[in-house]
């Protein structure tokens, strides 16, 4: 699929199938399972449709002004491709040079259709002779990056490693270069998927220059090109002209109407769908359609556009004021230098994969010159050739010495040249300490980085230091290869006068899991690398220095001193050898990243030891602490004296003690080292363990302080958008916190902080705090979650959770820019903490995970322990449901741990209670208010009404018909759609049986395993002793001449008398049994671009079956719910027409039920754990109580007389949780029957 993107969400819209857009414009074009073309519709939102009409008008006026003829000399436009995946989504692994091959016929392609040098432009249909136009443009690959450094290969940015699934997700801005330093790119971000919810297929999207996003085009990995193992045909590669149309202004030729004005080009015919092909067929607006127009879906014949899109496209290409972000900086010459796309002053500079060897040994150079130099001249002083005139050179040097290199390099423009004196080291080795950190160019000079396997290598990583802000790292989280090796080789070193020789350097590291096992090593060799010795070796487990849980390892930065450990390598063995070789070699487990910085190398250090020392386990918010002690003293030592004040043990002489901390508080330690030689240092580090003193005072964190506040911690995954402060906003105060998911556009992200932790221990514990909130739409679904853990983090359990419609405290137009600045725009929400109570150490988390929606505003977070105070009176509706005549729970939510309460039900059954959780029926459809009092042993409580919160809602009495002529849904049905897509239960206004109207579910377009349900509204079966459900089907099976798999659609029909609590299924058929049409409709092998049986619709009633249901197990029911449940196999659409429900053939010889009815029983708690209690009148009648199981067995009887004594107990006590039948009659042969919920 193929789409333009508008504002920041997408919704994908199926063309060719009626289905209605929302409110985002997108495109897509998908030849999947069935071989037809799929589009989406062009509906802007207001704000940019506006914008996109006035984009029109100024185009026109700009249009009669220009007086400019056509250009003689193209638009050069520099294009960089960044591959940020690897194809293994769909096991097709592309190397570099394919892609570079695939990009390379991708530009081709683009630039032969902007220019119309396809022999299919001389042949589109003659009708657009007149209007058909071609833009001189030429789409470049630029060969410079945004830091001023050459590319590799020409408009290639590689990082498969990156591995982007979803092309809307926040990382690729990562990636971007437009007006990055000052110089713009057209951008490609290549994707495994890049139109969200359309898996593999989906080809790519665009943004137009009236929107407010940085330019770019997301494209699939599989259909770049059409050679060198890309899937697309030569034809389906145009799709990548579309996307090109899209980012210079041009929306789809077709659109939602017949509207004259349609893309808003007066040149292309109104058009409501991709057609196809065919010529000299009028469309459904009448017209012939331009079906051979780049900006329309028809692969197979994009050969054109026209004089009003090139006109209007000119007009972007030329604007540099309009744009947010202008398509006219890209072809201006000072940016087309700067990007490395047309000649400009040479400036020499080259690179080389060392500068230090020994003799006899090769060095490889490369020409990274700026300018595009066209020739170049090297000069190898001491070297093998002494001269050349290739780009990148291999050069051998044979004596010992140092040598100069220099490099001339020429073009149009001029010639420079770059002259290094002693830049090549032979057979030079250092006998002095040495020292890197990163800071400079990276390999260092005289190191050398071997890469065997060409993926990737050790490098540079800016931002990140252990005290610095640079080091090095390999990247095992991406290295899949197993057992790959990859090596850095440091400079050479004399060790002749060594003393007390080491290397030492800082690491860290967290394994992925416990079988990935990632390896460390450092070798040393005394031969110039002939040979090589370990000298270090750590595998996962014991080279990591920080835990993470799993989730969050593979994106884990070090960021504080306790996650980076020193690492000390004794070398004392080559002490007295003037030949020293150091290496480090990375084994890949493809687990995480290797971080390392500050390498020494002490070829000669003091005779007695400098005592350092760490520990993985530093500080903890639990309430004791296990640490194990590492000495990292260099110089050798061999006798340790450690002080572990406030430890257990307190002093100790081990080299690497273990000790156990359990009081609150900060901890010091202090080591002493000896060796034969004497003393060494001691060294004291204060604070060094800490262990977090709960809160145990009642307090209000108002974040009007530092952030976050302290001992608190933020848990931020992706190291993006993450919980803050925001200063200027909040609720009587001047800061609060906040989540901006607005921009978090990762859907199902999750940000967390985790706060100091609490004693509960003593008391009540009060806990609220305040939100601010206002939702994008009800398909943005941001949630935010409270988890409690009082195990020190090893499980949490939620005690609060609210998604974006129960979260919202104020409705505004513009939720992405809203911001609370009124009291009424804030709201209190209290948690209970009940059970809790007592615990010494509980840990609260913040919990938030992203619809894409809105900010999420935090103020005010209050506990108040011990607390004295009345409780806040609240109260839940524990039904998901509310049905008149069955049961309705209510569920204390009340702070302040209420000992008592006071319930008013009007118009319930009963109207009031004094229970925790009582349980009300209401008889009559209708809206309830409900008040709750709560009181505790300091008083009553507040006073919580909420009016209109129950709604019972009235039922179909029979016979009830619907032939889907009104509105839908139908009022009171409720649609089910899981993940709120496009697709789900509908109506079609063109197909029928008897009448032109029905219903349809769309399982054509709908994936494979998605379940739509609709529930019909309640129908009262009291009276119907033999109740059945009618209705007429019309369905074909998904049947493919290329496919023979089959699609495996499945309707089910369930019924439930208890309000929707427990469901019986009465009716369930598969595509097989679903067939209407005899025989089933075929699809036709001539028709490659279309599937018959996908493009069906009943047009005879021969295509449709009556369907007959036996609802009698919910017969005599008083209230029943239907449903109908879809679940898709990807296959066609199924119709449905004229439902009924009514009693079956059986009711003219039924008695009415009214006569019999036993007048006066009631029966509670309902639902119950195991008692129910049964009233009967006060009569001179006996009674007959039974009590059935679902499945028809008896399971209670009895019998007992009237009078006075009317209550009897059913203890179910033993009995399965479910749905039974109690039915009682009278000696006078009246009976009652009701369901009772066992729970």
């Amino acid at each position: 699929m193929f789409e333009i993107t508008i504002n920041k969400k997408t919704i994908i819209l199926k063309k060719n199938y009626f289905i209605a857009a929302v409110f985002l414009l997108q495109c897509c074009i998908s030849f999947g399972q069935k071989q037809n073309p799929i589009g989406c519709g062009t509906q802007l939102s207001q704000k940019e449709e506006t914008a996109f009409v006035k984009s029109l008008s100024k185009i026109k006026t700009w249009k009669k002004g220009n007086t400019k003829k056509a250009a003689t000399v193209p638009y050069i436009i520099p294009v960089v491709f960044h591959i940020l995946a690897d194809g293994t989504n769909i096991n097709n692994v592309f190397t570099k040079e394919q892609m570079k091959c695939r990009i390379d016929d991708a530009l081709l392609t683009v630039n032969k259709d902007f220019n119309g040098l396809f022999p299919g432009y001389a042949m589109t249909d003659p009708r657009f002779d007149a209007v058909k136009s071609k833009l001189n443009i030429q789409f470049v690959l630029a060969t410079v990056d945004p830091e001023g450094n050459p590319l590799e290969i020409p408009g290639l940015d590689w990082h498969p490693e990156a591995h982007v699934a979803d092309g809307y997700d926040a990382k690729i801005y990562d990636y971007i270069w437009y007006g990055k330093n000052s110089r713009y790119y057209l951008d490609v971000l290549v994707v495994d998927e890049p139109n969200t919810g359309q898996g593999p297929t989906g080809s790519g999207h665009a943004f137009l220059p009236i929107q407010d996003a940085i330019p770019r085009v997301a494209f699939n990995h599989r259909y770049i090109g059409s050679t060198c193992g890309s899937h697309a045909s030569a034809t389906f590669a145009k799709v990548m002209t579309h996307e090109f149309g899209h980012y210079f202004g041009l929306k789809h030729t077709f659109q939602d109407d017949c509207d004259p004005v349609n893309d808003g080009m007066a040149d292309t015919p109104p058009t409501k769908v991709a057609e196809g092909c065919t010529r000299n067929v009028l469309n459904s607006c009448g017209v012939y359609a331009n079906a051979e127009n780049h900006m329309d879906y028809n692969t197979e014949c994009q050969n054109m556009y026209t004089r009003d899109q090139t006109n209007a496209m000119t007009y972007w290409l030329e604007d540099k004021t309009v744009a947010k972000y202008p398509r006219g900086v890209l072809w201006d010459p000072a940016n087309l230098s700067a990007v490395g796309v047309i000649e400009s002053d040479p400036t020499a500079n080259f690179s080389s994969s060392t500068t230090a060897i020994c003799s006899g040994k090769a060095i490889a150079f490369k020409d990274v010159s700026l300018g595009l130099p066209n020739s170049r001249v090297w000069t190898f002083e001491g070297g093998t050739p002494a001269t050349s005139t290739d780009q990148n050179p291999t050069v051998t040097y044979n004596t010992s010495g140092k040598y100069k290199v220099t490099l001339k390099v020429t073009n149009s423009q001029g010639t420079n040249t770059k002259e290094v004196a002693n830049y090549i080291e032979v057979d030079q080795k250092s006998n002095a300490n040495y020292t890197e950190s990163f800071t400079g160019v990276f390999p260092p000079r005289g190191w050398e980085v071997m890469n065997p396997d060409k993926g990737l290598g050790w490098e540079k990583r800016k931002g990140v230091g252990h005290n610095d802000s640079s080091c090095m790292i390999m990247n095992n989280a991406d290295n899949s290869v197993l057992g790959a090796l990859d090596y850095i080789r440091l400079p050479y070193f004399d060790f002749t006068a060594g003393q007390n020789s080491q290397m030492y350097f800082d690491v860290a590291y967290t394994k992925f899991d416990d079988v990935s096992p990632d390896v460390l090593k450092v070798q040393v060799s005394t031969d110039c690398g002939q040979t090589w010795n370990d000298v270090y070796s750590k595998t996962h487990t014991v080279l990591q220095t920080t835990a993470v849980p799993t989730a969050q390892a593979n994106n884990w930065i070090p960021v504080t001193d306790a996650n980076w450990r020193k690492e000390v390598v004794d070398l004392t063995a080559y002490i007295g050898n003037s030949n020293v070789s150091i290496r480090f070699v990375n084994v890949s487990g493809y687990g995480t990243r290797i971080w390392i910085d500050n390498v020494n190398v002490a070829v000669t250090q003091a005779a007695t030891p400098v005592s350092d020392f760490a520990s993985s386990m530093r500080d903890t918010r639990c309430t004791s602490l296990t640490a194990p002690f590492v000495d990292v003293s260099t110089g050798n030592p061999t006798s340790w004296n450690w002080s572990f004040p406030g430890g257990t043990p307190s002093s100790s002489t081990d080299q690497n003690p273990t000790v156990i901390y359990e009081v609150p508080g900060s901890y010091t330690v202090t080591l002493a080292t000896k060796n034969a030689n004497g003393s060494g240092t001691i060294t004291t580090k204060n604070n060094f363990i800490t262990i977090v003193d709960p809160y145990k005072t009642s307090f209000t964190e108002g974040f009007e302080g530092s952030f976050p506040p302290t001992d608190w911690e933020i848990i931020n995954p992706d190291n993006k958008l993450a919980w803050e402060q925001r200063i200027g906003v909040g609720r009587n105060s001047s800061s609060c916190m906040v989540m901006n998911n607005a921009d978090n556009d990762k859907v199902g992200e999750v940000d967390e902080i985790i706060l100091r932790p609490a004693d509960l221990s003593v008391g009540v514990t009060d806990f609220s705090f305040d939100v601010a909130y206002a939702k994008f739409d009800a398909v943005s679904p941001d949630a935010l979650e409270i988890l409690v853990s009082k195990d020190c983090g090893l499980t949490w359990e939620s005690i609060y959770k609210k998604t974006h419609m129960e979260l919202e405290t104020f409705e505004s137009a513009d939720a992405n820019n809203w911001i609370p600045s009124l009291d009424s725009h804030w709201r209190t929400e209290r948690v209970t903490l009940s059970r809790f109570k007592g615990e010494p150490n509980v840990l609260f988390k913040f919990k938030n995970t992203s619809g894409f929606g809105a900010r999420i505003w935090i103020d005010n977070l209050k506990f108040n322990f011990d607390s004295k105070e009345t409780p806040f009176s609240e109260f839940v509706l524990k039904s998901d449901k509310l049905c008149s005549d069955l049961p309705i729970a209510f569920k204390d939510n009340s702070t302040g741990e209420p000992t008592a309460w006071v319930w008013s039900f009007p118009g319930g059954t009963p109207s009031s209670s004094t229970s925790k959780e009582p349980t009300v029926v209401y008889d009559s459809a209708g809206t309830y208010n409900v008040t709750l009092t709560a009181s505790n042993v300091y008083g009553a409580g507040t006073v919580m009404t909420k009016n209109g919160v129950v709604v019972v809602k009235s039922k179909n009495s029979l016979p009830f018909l619907e032939n889907f002529e009104g509105s839908f849904p139908v009022q009171d049905w409720q649609i089910i759609n899981p993940g709120e897509d496009a697709i789900t239960w509908e109506k079609r206004s063109d197909v029928g049986k008897g009448d032109l109207s029905c219903l349809v579910i769309n399982n054509a377009d709908n994936p494979t395993a998605k379940v739509d349900e609709l529930i019909l509204k309640a129908v009262d079966l009291s009276s119907a002793a033999t109740p059945y459900l009618y209705f007429d089907l019309a369905y074909t099976q998904y049947l493919s001449v290329f496919d023979p798999e089959p699609a495996p659609d499945k309707i089910d029909i369930l019924v439930s008398s208890d309000c929707g609590v427990t469901w019986t299924n009465v009716y369930s058929k598969n595509q097989i049994q679903l067939q209407t049409v005899s025989p089933p409709i075929q699809d036709d092998p001539a028709t490659t671009t279309s599937n018959e049986t996908n493009d069906w619709t009943p047009t005879k009633d021969s295509d449709w079956r009556a369907e007959k249901i036996d609802l009698g197990i919910v017969k005599q029911q008083k209230n029943v719910l239907i449903k109908f449940k879809s679940t898709s196999g990807f296959g066609t659409r199924i119709w449905f027409d004229n439902l009924k429900v009514d009693n079956g053939p059986n009711l003219a010889v039924t008695k009415p039920r009214e006569i019999n009815n036993l007048k006066g029983v009631q029966v509670y708690p309902n639902p119950s754990a195991n008692v129910f209690h049964v009233v009967t009148p006060s009569s001179a009648d006996s009674y007959t109580v039974t009590v059935h199981s679902a499945e028809g067995k008896m399971i209670h009887t009895e019998t007992f007389s009237g009078g006075n004594n009317t209550e009897k107990s059913i203890n179910l006590s033993g009995k399965t949780r479910g749905v039974y039948f109690l039915n009682v009659t009278s000696s006078a042969k009246k009976t009652f029957t009701q369901k009772i919920i066992k729970q």
